[in-house]
């Protein structure tokens, strides 16, 4: 899987010593050893391998959104990566025809090239030559790399071989761009021939087209209020200008058909060059950082103060007559309606704010009332921590207690039923845990049960044999009490 990376180098020295219709020469420091502001850092192998095998890359572009750059958006230049397509969107320019390495003063490696700049963009190489002057002639070389050679996940430091699993991590030209990652990857030589022939067109050029200013010396007039992308407004109408005036390469010098009056968020006023009475309504869109204006079928044509064709003065002051009156009855209305809506609400913000005073009162009270409320239960927790403390003070007290009662119960029931019960049955199981448990009840019930067993026992009669005397019985009863007791009742 391989990615494109982009670096950044650095132009340094202005040379009009050479001659040559065809291109400018430019000498840039297109990377270093260092580690740039990607946390991407090529190994001196990179670089080597870049210039023993230079003959590879001789001729890799050096690319640049051309548009942003005739039109001046100097701090707007990237690569112009497309994520869905994956594809550089930029403009080539020139091309690379020398490599070769060489230390600078901080011993750095430096990777060297020498790069052909086409004449055939006059306004590139203008606009070179502008960011060259003023020490903004940056770039950001763009490499396919399909590994690094190690990857350090605390210092996020890539390194950058030039071989990686037999596959060529590979160079691909050169792009200005704004702001660079390699901070030395700018031009350190810029050469240019003949720059008043070649950049303004030369003996091409009529007098009065050198003499042309932008839009004419006019200011133009901006009715914008809010920011509609990343470009300025000045920069809109840089834009614009240039779309309206376009250079024509074959007779190399711009064609001047419109200048600027009026600048609107969505579309712009013009006049025509050389018809001080023609105007033009034109529309126009921002897509992606550029501008785009509406077709030509679109746009609407007037005249001074901006009157369509076809539209008579008093027409207009008639129906502006009508238009007025209409919108001050309008006004009235709303104004009106404005009023009573206004005492409708002034009541009802009256009634509300009644019931916000009758509401902050209620709470007030509540909020007295809860701290109350937590003032006694702080009491109530005082006083509870306060008998738990007595409690558990007296806790062992209680137990002592306790256990001394229990004791004396038992002792009491031990001497009680000692008196009733056998030392052999005080001794069993089931009376022992009675007393133990101060079971008076059970200790009852097994006294019946000894009592009544005991009973049992005592009225037990053993069978004797029986004596039969054979001699006549006596009467033991005394005669005159004999008379007495049979003598019959009379009646």
């Amino acid at each position: 899987m391989s990615e494109t990376l982009s670096i950044t180098p650095k132009i340094l020295e202005l040379n009009e010593e050479e001659t040559n219709d065809i291109f400018m020469t430019l000498t840039m420091c297109v990377l270093t050893n260092g580690v740039n502001l990607n946390n991407l850092q090529f190994t001196d192998d990179y670089i080597n391998g870049i210039v023993e095998n230079k003959d590879k890359y001789i001729g890799i572009p050096l690319v640049v959104n051309r548009l942003k750059l005739e039109n001046g958006l100097y701090n707007n230049l990237t690569h112009e990566f497309n994520k869905k397509t994956g594809e550089l969107n930029t403009d080539c320019v020139g091309s690379f025809v020398d490599f070769w390495s060489e230390t600078d003063s901080d011993g750095a490696l430096q990777l060297m090239g020498n790069v052909r700049v086409f004449k055939r963009y006059p306004n590139v190489c203008n606009a070179f030559i502008e960011l060259y002057e003023s020490g903004d002639l940056e770039f950001s070389c763009e490499v396919i790399a399909y590994g690094y050679e190690s990857n350090d996940e605390n210092t996020k430091v890539r390194t950058l071989s030039y071989m990686y699993n037999s596959q060529v991590n590979a160079l691909l030209g050169s792009c200005a761009v704004s702001y660079p990652a390699e901070p030395k990857s700018r031009a350190s030589l810029l050469v240019s021939e003949a720059l008043e022939k070649d950049l303004k067109g030369g003996d091409s050029l009529s007098e009065e087209s050198k003499t042309e200013v932008f839009n004419k010396g006019i200011d133009i007039k901006y009715h914008t209020d809010v920011e509609t992308s990343s470009l300025k407004w000045n920069e809109v109408s840089s834009q614009i200008y240039g779309i309206l005036n376009p250079i024509d390469l074959k007779l190399n010098y711009r064609k001047y058909n419109f200048y600027i009056r009026d600048l609107y968020n969505d579309y712009v006023l013009v006049e025509e060059y050389d018809d001080y009475d023609v105007l033009w309504k034109i529309g126009y869109q921002i897509v992606n950082d550029s501008v785009v204006l509406d077709e030509k079928e679109k746009w609407v044509k007037g005249k001074l103060g901006f009157i369509p064709d076809g539209v008579q003065i008093s027409t207009l002051l008639a129906e502006k007559a009508t238009l007025s009156a209409e919108i001050n009855t309008k006004i009235n209305e709303l104004n009106n309606q404005h009023k009573e809506v206004t005492e409708v609400m002034e009541e009802q913000v009256k009634e509300l704010q009644e019931k916000i005073d009758s509401l902050t009162k209620q709470i007030d009270e509540l909020n007295g009332l809860v701290v109350s409320q937590k003032e006694e239960i702080v009491q109530h927790q005082n006083k509870e921590t306060e008998l738990n403390s007595t409690i558990e003070t007296l806790t062992p007290f209680k137990e002592q207690v306790e256990t001394a009662e229990k004791q004396a119960k038992k002792d009491a029931l031990t001497e009680k039923f000692n008196k009733i019960l056998s030392e052999e049955s005080m001794k069993s199981e089931q009376v022992v845990n009675a007393i133990e448990s101060l079971d008076e009840v059970s200790l009852n019930a097994i006294v019946v049960s000894e009592v009544t067993k005991e009973k049992a026992t005592k009225t037990e009669v053993k069978v004797k044999d029986v004596i039969v005397s054979a001699k006549q019985p006596e009467d033991l009863i005394p005669q005159g009490l004999r008379e007495k007791l049979y003598t019959p009742k009379s009646e």
